[in-house]
């Protein structure tokens, strides 16, 4: 008879289970052996008194050279067995080829579907793409199923169709899914950017719990893998969805080319949306700021994660009726050059351009001269905020790299020749106090800004009125699940002792955590069914990482000694002497806290000591 592989069964193990321990004495090996060669190919068996199907048994039988047993004949006695190294001698065996791996991906199987609602339109889309009926076939084989179907909502493609498929547990756990994904089908020979930015569209405005970052397109365009390949992101990554028939496992393999290329831990630039992990609880308090009309400071070391905070912030605030401005202060002069006008002419056109983009009124604002006046931008502002505040919509004013403002190594804060900068900043405090629908977030590396009674010779309008927070290194915890999160989006488990050495060598330190985390995943095989981190794996990496990262490192600490005169000399201190540092801390009591604050040096139990970052110098 004829397997599910299409391959010819004997009489002889029709189908019937065995177990482990009994395989292992028919190919006279160690269990151990045996169990070891099924996680090899992709099967999850606890116990040698599991039982196995006979498939899967053959294929056991295949990777150690043995052909199937004759009907009818005696197992072999446990005491034929003798010792086989499991990762080496494997006849017959190919990682990279389909297998009866198959049972094991249709573990967790989703349920046929039934309502005639959902029936009707799959035979509607199948109606227009014929292909959907293969596609269908493939997935039911794998345990998966299609749980919606319809057209495209988007203007000048809706004869493009949309399914959304639900996986089963196996391929959910194995590539990290925990929602549906979308299909998109364009009847385009030729298909153009224009579609896959329809797609893309469709995919962000889903009302589905749907995956954020990953979806299948067909089209007949011969050259559909070659423009999937090169418009796909990151962010967006789009598979062709090309299976071959005569392959059970195509569409696993389809997954496994393309999720295990990519690398999620890599940044260069600040992530948000998909690819944004952790820091909940500062995020949920800066949105209760943002409608309770408080001002936040949000400071840290560089690459710290700040940015990143920031535009994840403005994500969530989409749909809540807030129009976000964000503004990086370091593209601006900075004192002693006075940066004040760039910043009111800059603040002013990115207004009218968000505002625009909301298609919200512009009127008041787009009237002023191209470089006004402090006052004449807080009038015409509260003059806008007036008519937003009839519709319910908020206007949030994000500050980034604040700390060029306040650059202590080459002017006086306190009273320096720059009170225009104070002057802006009281402006931006009275539209606060003034309107119903405005705040603003600072964020840098110093906290200086508000932390001091005067700034350059005026009385500090944010001096005890912002709140400061911290973005220290990851607990723990946390790092923990970023990184297991991240891997399984990649299909990669992460073993318990490679999330301490992680930690242990990057200190919870955001940016270094995902450097290091994506050198060893570059390491990683992608040719095979799993993936898995090893603490061994991170340890091998080590060394070549913490060379590659000294000049980010040490850029860390040279920003920190810039805008920290008397933090960076206690931290040489504690370096040189702790007991010294210990007797000093008393009288440095605010010095020692920003380093604390900053992640820079522990305390326990009175004794300090310097993070491992700085060990990394």
């Amino acid at each position: 008879m004829a397997d599910t592989a299409g391959q010819v069964t004997t009489s002889g193990e029709q189908m019937a289970k065995m177990r482990v321990h009994e395989l292992a004495a028919e190919l006279g090996v160690d269990a151990k052996a045996v169990l070891v060669r099924l996680r090899e190919l992709g099967e999850f068996v606890k116990s040698p008194s599991s039982s196995i199907e006979a498939p899967v048994a053959r294929k056991v039988r295949a990777s150690f050279g043995a052909r199937p047993p004759r009907p009818g004949s005696p197992r072999p006695s446990p005491m034929r067995r003798e010792h086989v190294d499991p990762h080496v001698d494997r006849p017959g065996f190919d990682p990279t080829a389909p297998s009866t791996r198959q049972f094991g991906w249709r573990s967790g199987a989703v349920a046929p579907p039934q309502h005639p609602d959902l029936l009707a339109n799959v035979e509607r889309v199948r109606y227009k793409y014929p292909v959907l009926r293969d596609h269908i076939d493939a997935l039911r084989s794998l345990g998966s199923q299609v749980v919606y179907a319809g057209f495209c909502r988007q203007d000048g493609f809706r004869d493009c169709a949309i399914v959304h498929v639900r996986f089963s547990g196996a391929i959910e756990a194995g590539f990290g899914f925990t929602r549906e994904v979308m299909i998109f089908y364009s009847p385009h020979e030729d298909l153009q950017g224009r579609t896959f930015q329809a797609a893309a569209r469709e995919l962000g405005g889903a009302d589905r719990s749907i995956t954020p970052d990953i979806f299948f397109m067909w089209s007949p365009d011969r050259r559909l893998q070659i423009k999937l390949n090169d418009w796909s992101r990151p962010a967006k990554l789009a598979i062709p969805l090309l299976i071959d028939d005569e392959d059970e496992l195509s569409l696993i393999t389809l997954l496994r080319d393309y999720i295990y290329a990519r690398d999620l831990f890599y940044m260069t630039t600040p992530v948000y949306g998909a690819s944004f992990f952790g820091r909940r609880t500062l995020l949920q308090s800066m949105r209760d700021d943002v409608f309770n009309q408080r001002v936040t400071g949000v400071f840290g070391l560089r690459k710290s994660g700040k940015t990143s905070i920031l535009m994840q912030l403005k994500e969530e605030l989409q749909e809540d009726k807030v129009v976000t401005v964000l503004m990086d202060l370091e593209a601006f002069p900075s004192p002693p050059e006075d940066p004040t006008d760039d910043i009111v002419s800059d603040l002013r056109r990115r207004l009218i351009a968000e505002l625009k983009s909301h298609k919200l009124r512009t009127q008041e604002i787009s009237q002023l001269q191209e470089r006004p006046s402090i006052l004449d931008l807080k009038n015409a502002l509260q003059a806008i905020l007036k008519h937003l505040h009839k519709d319910g919509h908020r206007i949030l004013l994000l500050l980034d790299e604040i700390e060029y403002l306040t650059p202590a190594d080459r002017i006086d804060i306190a009273e320096g020749d720059m009170p225009r900068i104070a002057q802006l900043l009281s402006a931006l405090r009275s539209i606060v106090q003034e309107s119903e629908n405005f705040t603003f977030v600072l964020s840098g590396l110093t906290s200086a800004i508000i932390e001091g009674g005067r700034l350059y010779g005026r009385p500090n309008p944010l001096f005890s009125w912002a709140k400061a927070v911290y973005v220290k290194p990851l607990e723990r915890e946390e790092a923990d699940d970023l990184a297991s999160t991240v891997g399984g989006k990649m299909g990669i488990q992460i073993e318990p002792g490679a999330l301490e050495a992680l930690h242990e060598a990057s200190g919870g330190h955001a940016y270094l955590y995902r450097n290091l985390s994506s050198a060893v995943v570059q390491h990683l095989p992608t040719d095979v069914f799993q993936r898995t981190m090893t603490r061994a794996s991170v340890l091998t990496e080590l060394d070549d990482w913490k060379s590659r990262v000294q000049g980010n490192i040490e850029e860390m600490v040279q920003h920190v000694k810039r805008y920290y005169a008397n933090e960076a000399v206690m931290l040489d201190v504690l370096m040189d002497s702790p007991a010294d540092f210990k007797e000093l801390a008393s009288s440095e009591h605010v010095a020692v806290r920003r380093l604390k604050d900053l992640g820079l040096i522990h305390e326990q139990d009175g004794e300090f000591e310097v993070s491992v970052i700085l060990e990394l110098v």
